[in-house]
Parts: structure tokens; C-alpha cells; sequence
């Protein structure tokens, strides 16, 4: 029987119960842990009920350019903090991509098969499967025409396969139409059978030389015809998308630095941290400050705090997410020291004078933990900031409150799965970045704040 990842499972019995036909590409054997993204075929029609089925199961469309005709999708699975990507395909197109302003120019095998392929699946252990016939064509026409490889984890399966390949079925006929002479679906399921991968290669990039060639004129202008549908439907969608923002706040000792760059190497999604703290940087907090250091301090600091925040509007813009450590929330704080009422008045002003985040995570934090982490800080005022931003939390609606005396693996699932229910929640259209095992890419990295700017001298009392 074959074990599928909890919430693929739930996603495959969502599209059912929305009515969606639509049945598993290939990779049926690593579902319970898949290597990348999950390619499914969805019948043209049933796009509209994609986005409801698969919201369902906190699933969210993804904006990438350079998607052509594929509709992908991401949700996040806390109880084993992976990451599940589906690949949607409407269309049977097989050919290696380069950029996607110049896709229209590569050749390609267009198999106008999709819905033949929908009509025949078959049902295997809750999952819409390809007909042993289609699957066998569909997974070899991919590795040797769109990966010019054949790799050992498929060469098995379609050696399993190549009983049950025709060349008489629709795509064996096809592929044969296309074949370079000597060649032709017959020949291509022996030497699977045979293990001839290399042979098989070069006949499959012959395939879609072959295919374009046969109609040159039309197939090239039909591929630039989808090219530009496709580019201006990614620009409407990419256009509407607007980055979201979480601030972390929480009393010093709690971790927010390290969670919030927890945060952005575990998002498959563009990130970026910008720091948001009013009164770091500004000096050894426990030495007296003059008054008129103390007035240009004050007055400089709603200057800091718009730049700051213009510059997580540009990277919103830009449609990827914003992390900010700390806020200018931790103005809403009771002020302390002489004149109370007149900074209440103006830290509330600094507190305003920035759009506010799509979610607070709170971190909570016992105070002989905090004073554990930070020795240096008097108990009494950590424990007095630990009740004042656990008041802060019940006041801010955007807000949830995250138990900071965890481990930092802890703490991440659990803010990344606040983080996505609240994405799933206003059905945010999602930026994408491809990343490997390690996280951020380097570009990206290089790209957001600074790391040493999120470990600040010392806070001064406001």
C-alpha cells in the first residue's frame, strides 16, 4: 500500500470532494516523503475550484515568474515542519526550459492529451493514477526529453512499466509521428527494457526537435501565444501579490534574533529581516545621557523608524515577506523615568507612525529563564517587561503569544505555523524562490539586513 504524506492525503481527498479530476504525474513511490514538488495533471476546467480545494488543506498559490502554464502551490505541515509543493499541469509539453521569455524559441512535444489522459486514470490506494500505458510514456518522455537523464530512482519503474507500454495507445502514437527514422515507440519501449538509457536520450531530444520541426511556423507562434497569455496573467497575479510582515517582540533573553533568522532560512519564500528596535544602538544603557543628547535622540528617532519601515514597504512591493526583529509596538510599552505622561504621548505617535505588521508573535519568557540568558539584567525588570508585553499581546489584535523557554526548533515550527495560518487565512497571494537544503540563497542573504545589526547594545530606559 502505498504511504502518503499526512497532508497530501489530505489535499488528494480535498480535490475529490471540490469534484476536481485530476490525477498523480509521477513519483507515486516518494509521497510519504517527496523529493521536491509533487506533480499533479488538474483538467482545465476545474482551475477555478483548485484555490478552495487546496486552501482547504492550507495550501497557497504561489506568484513566480517564469511559471508558463503551471500553477504551483506551497503549504506548511507543523506536525513534521515540512514544506509541500504541488506542480499543477493542464497541458502535456515536454521540453527543457531555459528563461521564460525565450521558452517560445526551444523546441518541444506538445501531446494534445491532457483530457485523454484525466479520462483514462485509474484509482490505486486513494490516489488517481495514469493508466500503466500513459504513465510509462509520461515518465519516460520527462527524463529523456525535459531532464536529458534517465535517473536510477525511475529506471525500475519503467523497466515495471514497459509491460503494459503500447505503441499503438495515443502518446505511443504520437511519439512515434515524431521519432527520427529508425526510431519509433516500439523500439523506445525495448530499450528500456534493455537498459539503453543513453539511446534513449538522444532519440528523446530528437522527439521534440522533430515535433517543432514538423510545423515549424505554427508551433513556434502558438508557444509565443501561450508565452505572452501566460507572462501577462504572472504579471496580474504577481501585481496584486504584496509581501506580509511579522514582528517579533518580547523582553530581552527571549530570542527573538535567533528566531527570526530561524525564521527566514526555513521560509521557501522570499524573506527578509529588518530591524525595528527604537532604543538600541544609542549607547551603554546604564550610563546617565545629557539632556539635550536625550532631545536629539528623541527627535531623530521617528526618522529611524520611517526609514526602517520604507524599507520593509520596498521589499513588501516587491512581494516578499518582512521579519522584523522587534517593532515600534515596544513603544505602546508604560513608559518609564521622569515625564511619563508626555512620552506616553509620543511613543503612542511612534507606535502609529508605521503600517502595522500582518502578525506580532509575542515570545513569552519566564524571567528566571531571561535572566539565565542575560545575566547582566536586573531580574526585577525582566520579569516587570515580561507582564508588561504580556498585557501588550491581549491589546494588539494581530497578535498570539509564542512560549519562548522552548528550543529554537521548537519555537520555529510553532511561528511558522501561526505565520501560515494567518497567510492561509487572508488567502495572501504567496511570492516563491527556488532553495536548496540549506535555506536562504546566497542572494538572498546578501540582500536583507545585515546580521550583526540584530544583536544591539544595550536598551536604554525610555
Amino acid at each position: 500500500m502505498t504511504v502518503i504524506h499526512p497532508m497530501l492525503q489530505g489535499a488528494f481527498a480535498s480535490l475529490d470532494t471540490y469534484a476536481v479530476d485530476w490525477c498523480l504525474l509521477r513519483g507515486e513511490a516518494t509521497l510519504a516523503d517527496p523529493h521536491g514538488d509533487v506533480d499533479l495533471l488538474v483538467a482545465h476546467r476545474d482551475h477555478a475550484a483548485l484555490d478552495d480545494a487546496l486552501a482547504s488543506q492550507s495550501f497557497l498559490r504561489l506568484q513566480r515568474w517564469g511559471a508558463g502554464g503551471h500553477l504551483l502551490y506551497l503549504g506548511y505541515h507543523p506536525a513534521t515542519d515540512r514544506w509541500i509543493e504541488l506542480d499543477i499541469e493542464s497541458d502535456i509539453e515536454f521540453g527543457q526550459s531555459g528563461s521564460f521569455l525565450t521558452n517560445w524559441t526551444r523546441p518541444a512535444l506538445r501531446l494534445p492529451v491532457g483530457v485523454g489522459v484525466l479520462g483514462r486514470r485509474q484509482l490505486r490506494d486513494g490516489i488517481w493514477v495514469p493508466d500503466p500505458d500513459d504513465e510509462f510514456w509520461l515518465l519516460l518522455l520527462h527524463c529523456v526529453i525535459d531532464k536529458a537523464s534517465v535517473a536510477e530512482r525511475h529506471r525500475a519503474r519503467l523497466g515495471a512499466l514497459a509491460g503494459s507500454a503500447s505503441g499503438d495507445g495515443p502518446i505511443g502514437r504520437a511519439v512515434t509521428a515524431s521519432s527520427a527514422p529508425g526510431w519509433g515507440a516500439c523500439r523506445m519501449i525495448q530499450a528500456v527494457e534493455e537498459g539503453r538509457w543513453d539511446e534513449l536520450v538522444a532519440a528523446g531530444q530528437a522527439l521534440s526537435r522533430r515535433a517543432t520541426a514538423a510545423m515549424p511556423v505554427r508551433a513556434r507562434a502558438a508557444a509565443l501565444g501561450r508565452g505572452i497569455r501566460r507572462l501577462a496573467a504572472n504579471a496580474q497575479r504577481v501585481g496584486q501579490g504584496r509581501g506580509a510582515t511579522v514582528a517579533l517582540l518580547g523582553p530581552d533573553g527571549a530570542g527573538k534574533s535567533t528566531l527570526a533568522e530561524g525564521l527566514a532560512s526555513a521560509m521557501p519564500i522570499p524573506c527578509r529581516l529588518v530591524y525595528m528596535g527604537l532604543w538600541q544602538g544609542e549607547g551603554d544603557a546604564h550610563e546617565p545621557v545629557s539632556l539635550g543628547k536625550a532631545v536629539i535622540a528623541a527627535a531623530l528617532r521617528p526618522l529611524k523608524a520611517w526609514r526602517r519601515a520604507a524599507t520593509a514597504l520596498y521589499h513588501q512591493a516587491r512581494g516578499r515577506t518582512v521579519i522584523h526583529d522587534r517593532h515600534s509596538y515596544d513603544a505602546l510599552l508604560p513608559p518609564r523615568g521622569p515625564h511619563a505622561r508626555l512620552k506616553r504621548v509620543f511613543f503612542g505617535f511612534l507606535a502609529r507612525s508605521v503600517p502595522p505588521p500582518s502578525l506580532v508573535l509575542v515570545l513569552d519568557v519566564p524571567s528566571d529563564v531571561a535572566h539565565g540568558r542575560r545575566p547582566d539584567e536586573n531580574a526585577e525588570h525582566l520579569a516587570l517587561a515580561r507582564r508588561q508585553y504580556q498585557e501588550l499581546a491581549r491589546r494588539l489584535p494581530q497578535a498570539a503569544t509564542i512560549a519562548a523557554e522552548r528550543s529554537q526548533d521548537e519555537m520555529r515550527v510553532e511561528a511558522l505555523s501561526r505565520f501560515w495560518e494567518m497567510m492561509v487565512a487572508s488567502r495572501r497571494p504567496v511570492g516563491s524562490r527556488r532553495h536548496g537544503p540549506g535555506g536562504l540563497l546566497e542572494s538572498e542573504r546578501n540582500g536583507s539586513e545585515q546580521r550583526g545589526s540584530l544583536t544591539q547594545p544595550g536598551q536604554r530606559p525610555r
